[in-house]
Parts: C-alpha cells; sequence; structure tokens
C-alpha cells in the first residue's frame, strides 16, 4: 500500500517520526504506530514541528478522503486519547490541535463517558 501525501509530509517534519510500518497494515494501524512515535518524541518536538504535524492531520480531517481521514481520528487521535489515558500529557498537545481533532477528541470522550478536563472543554 503506498502511503499518501500527508503521511510523507508529517514524517518529514522530524527523523524520529520516519516510522517503520508493515506494507500490510492498513492505514488506521499506521496511524496508530504514527501517534505512538508522535506521543514518544512530542516533548523533543519543538513547537513548531508538532504544530506542523498536527496542523497536517487537522486538514486531512477536514479535506481529506474519507479513508485518510478516518486513519486520522480512529487511528492517530484514538491513539494520542489512549496515551492520554496512560499518562502522556495531552496538554503538551492540546492548544496545538486544530478544531476538528479537538472536537473529535472531546465527541470521544463524552461517548465514553470521560470527564473532559477544563483545560479541554475552554479552548
Amino acid at each position: 500500500m503506498s502511503m499518501p501525501e500527508w503521511w510523507r509530509n508529517v514524517v518529514t517534519v522530524s527523523d524520529a517520526l520516519d516510522v517503520t510500518v508493515d506494507d500490510d497494515l492498513s492505514l488506521v494501524f499506521r496511524a496508530g504506530w504514527l501517534a505512538d512515535a508522535f506521543v514518544g518524541v512530542a516533548s523533543e518536538l519543538t513547537q513548531d514541528q508538532r504544530q506542523r504535524v498536527l496542523k497536517i492531520l487537522e486538514g486531512v480531517l477536514r479535506e481529506g478522503s474519507e479513508d485518510d481521514a478516518a486513519a486520522v481520528a480512529t487511528g492517530f487521535l484514538d491513539a494520542l486519547l489512549n496515551a492520554w489515558d496512560n499518562g502522556f500529557d495531552l496538554g503538551l498537545v492540546w492548544d496545538d490541535l486544530g478544531p476538528e481533532s479537538q472536537s473529535y477528541c472531546l465527541t470521544w470522550n463524552q461517548i465514553w463517558g470521560i470527564e473532559s478536563p477544563e483545560w479541554m472543554v475552554s479552548s
């Protein structure tokens, strides 16, 4: 499976994001791996790098194909929320997430009955 242009744009932001993924995996699973890599280096990336990554992904949510948007939402953002559940400081990147990404995360919290903290809701 070839990688979409947005994927190449994300992984070129930092060498730390250039993850090797199994070609047999769906784009959703690949996006989850990308999120894991992002979470692992988020505090080492510059704010500009974090913003660039999240802006690209926001664009995919807003204007990408249905498959690409699903990969970002159910692959990347779900993995980001899962990392938060496991101790990742989501506040580090929350303000850099675009409105569609934030809305998705807030909605997902609501669906799962997770109370979103004030810093998430007030953004």
